[in-house]
């Protein structure tokens, strides 16, 4: 059996240096969906890994910045190579399932769809429960590193309130 990590990870934002205690609420609560989607997916001998970046929303909302900066912002340290808008907003959890569902070996059966839906939208209603609806959704199109055996798949979320980055992970 694979052991998997969680993290939870706090970045300051350039323009105010302080996180909230909703972001930490937010982080703790995406933690420990993460550390269950982790056990639940260890049939699919892959480790999945959802990381929360997260900070108030500088300037309230909408955004004064576009979201290529949002979205740089909110994943300090990865390379971007595109951001595309979710359309609605909601539709990102519609994408973080099928990141999960991507998990499965092949052929996916029913149990591991459904595993992968209800994940998705655990991973929304911690996030939610601490931050509000998600107003601003955005997948990013990350630059892989060549020697990492993990594939990505990146989101930034915007709040009224808060600017957050989701980090999908998988490996095989």
């Amino acid at each position: 059996m694979m052991r998997r990590t969680t993290e939870a990870r706090n970045r300051s934002s350039p323009d105010r240096q302080t996180a909230t205690p909703a972001g930490h609420a937010a982080q703790a609560a995406v933690a420990e969906v993460s550390a269950a989607v982790a056990r639940e997916f260890d049939a699919a001998d892959r480790m999945v890994d959802l990381q929360l970046t997260t900070m108030p929303l500088a300037g309230g909302f909408p955004p004064r910045r576009p979201l290529e900066q949002l979205a740089a912002t909110s994943l300090p340290g990865t390379h971007i190579r595109a951001v595309t808008p979710v359309k609605p907003p909601w539709r990102w959890i519609e994408l973080l399932q099928g990141s999960l569902e991507a998990t499965a070996s092949h052929p996916r059966t029913d149990r591991h769809d459904s595993l992968a839906q209800a994940s998705a939208l655990r991973v929304a209603e911690a996030i939610e429960q601490h931050l509000g609806a998600v107003r601003i959704a955005a997948r990013l199109d990350l630059v892989s590193e060549a020697s990492s055996p993990a594939w990505q798949n990146a989101y930034v979320l915007v709040t009224a309130t808060h600017l957050a980055g989701l980090l999908v992970t998988i490996e095989d």
